[in-house]
């Protein structure tokens, strides 16, 4: 069963970019969060409205805060898998 995207209209992915996946920083999403993100614990509060992007911003470049834990444990991930 597909989990149902809770987040409509625009979202702004904030995690690390990847070379090798459709992720970019600061990628826009038109219809909200895609599909094979949703409900992912590590991505899917790394995909945000841009009336949230300021405050995220911040939130990712502190240490110890949760979206800044994700961020890093994103770019573990990726290169656990041998992404680039």
């Amino acid at each position: 069963m597909k989990k149902k995207n809770k987040q409509k209209g625009p979202v702004i992915y904030v995690g690390p970019g990847f070379r090798d996946t459709d992720l970019t920083t600061f990628k826009i999403f038109a219809d909200g969060i895609p599909e094979n993100y949703v409900g992912n614990p590590t991505y899917e509060l790394l995909f945000v409205s841009p009336e949230e992007l300021d405050e995220v911003r911040r939130e990712i470049a502190q240490n110890g805060t949760a979206r800044n834990v994700l961020y890093q444990r994103a770019v573990a991930e990726h290169e656990k898998k041998g992404g680039k």
